[in-house]
């Protein structure tokens, strides 16, 4: 009796599992719910159904690959095309006010 309680306490919470499997083939796939049978304690034989899923796209390791790549290359890109555009307003600002700050000084000075 004592085995039986501490089973029960033991699987009384929610239990999930992960799976993963790689694809032998790749695209649409429709996915039937999956029947769970199990006994009770009392001995009744209960039947359920997981979740139904319907139509899913399952994707090839490459097309996986591309779709959640970093895309460093492309960010390396944009960051080499922004640096200019950015950079080159900047030094002609600061050599400028630099210029009239060393004028004012000066002129304090004076």
């Amino acid at each position: 009796k004592q085995w039986y309680q501490r089973r029960v306490a033991i699987t009384a919470g929610n239990v999930s599992h992960a799976v993963v499997l790689k694809p032998l083939t790749s695209g649409m796939h429709n996915f039937v719910p999956a029947v769970i049978k199990y006994k009770n304690p009392s001995g009744d034989e209960l039947v359920t159904f997981s979740s139904f899923l319907d139509n899913n796209p399952i994707l090839s390791t490459t097309e996986y690959n591309r779709k959640h790549s970093p895309h460093l290359v492309d960010w390396l890109i944009f960051v080499g095309l922004c640096t200019p555009v950015l950079l080159i307003p900047f030094l002609m600002w600061h050599s400028s006010h630099s210029k009239y700050e060393s004028l004012a000084a000066k002129a304090k000075k004076a």
